[in-house]
């Protein structure tokens, strides 16, 4: 039985390279859906121009990097894809910087054979934590040895401001992350138990009918991980994660087949040239990011033939 995918992209700028990527996803897939959310309040874009299963989410959501606005828009696009008639087996998240680097047979087969609901690159979150020795940890922001301990002052930690008085007004200062992290203390102020862990990793992810069923549920366990990630920084790299690896019937691989290069640092990923096609293709990944065209289309125009060609 042939696998069906549809594509959930999320976008704020750059509309002719979002563009490229629409066609490019309809020349490699056919018919497969394409529901997009783009904040038309920070760029707007010609819808007519988009290939014709092209779906934008109306209304849009004002969208804000690290925050909730995210992974509210990445639902809103989820659920209208499986509301329509005939939903995918797969859905692939993408943001407007991706690009499909393999050959889509080759894709549609992987995710076939795999096994798994869900390909999403995650860890646990806790704390205190100890590196593995047998785990080669890389310098990428999601593997780094110091990427837990950060995400747990981000999701799971504690952070009350208590008052203190200066020149006769009350203030407030925050409390020191060492304070917060007890266990004890912490299963009475966050959703987190033995049974409902925290989990956290890249927020570019593939998976499943019954992955996006787990998202979209509204089920008071959703509710409570909502309501607790609402306040947190970068939450779309960890609330998904946590909904779908606590499901004990849903098998959740590590690998995300996403290739991005985290080595130069900070809070986003290297810009892809065409240096770095060789270390795309051997990375065996479905999609890469991020790239830019205002950079010049040698890099994609370079990568659609390399696909292409391997493909027939």
């Amino acid at each position: 039985m042939t696998q069906k995918i549809g594509f959930v992209l999320l976008s704020h700028n750059k509309p002719e390279q979002l563009l490229r990527l629409t066609r490019r996803l309809v020349h490699l897939y056919g018919d497969a859906p394409i529901v997009c959310h783009h904040d038309f309040s920070q760029c707007s874009l010609n819808g007519l121009v988009f290939p014709s299963q092209v779906i934008f989410v109306r209304p849009h959501l004002e969208t804000k990097w690290a925050g909730m606005s995210l992974i509210l828009a990445f639902l809103r696009a989820l659920k209208i894809m499986y509301q329509r008639l005939s939903p995918p087996d797969w859905f692939v998240l993408l943001s407007g910087s991706d690009y499909p680097v393999r050959p889509p047979q080759t894709v549609l087969d992987e995710l076939a054979s795999g096994g798994f609901d869900a390909y999403l690159d995650h860890r646990l979150v806790e704390y205190p934590w100890t590196p593995d020795p047998k785990i080669e940890y890389a310098p990428h922001a999601f593997k780094c040895a110091g990427w837990i301990p950060l995400a747990h002052e981000r999701y799971v930690a504690i952070h009350p401001w208590l008052p203190w008085y200066s020149l006769g007004r009350r203030r407030f200062v925050k409390l020191t992350v060492g304070h917060i992290r007890s266990k004890r203390l912490l299963r009475f102020f966050t959703p987190f138990t033995e049974t409902l862990k925290c989990y956290g990793g890249s927020q570019w992810f593939t998976g499943n009918h019954r992955a996006a069923e787990r998202l979209l549920a509204t089920n008071s366990q959703n509710r409570i991980l909502f309501e607790h990630f609402s306040g947190r920084f970068i939450p779309d790299e960890s609330l998904p994660h946590t909904i779908l690896c606590n499901q004990a019937d849903l098998r959740i691989s590590e690998n995300d087949l996403r290739y991005i290069d985290w080595r130069m640092g900070g809070y986003h990923p290297k810009t892809l040239g065409l240096d770095d096609i060789p270390r795309i293709l051997a990375s065996g990944a479905h999609f890469a990011r991020k790239f830019d065209l205002a950079m010049g289309p040698e890099v994609f125009d370079t990568i659609d033939e390399i696909v292409d060609s391997s493909g027939r």
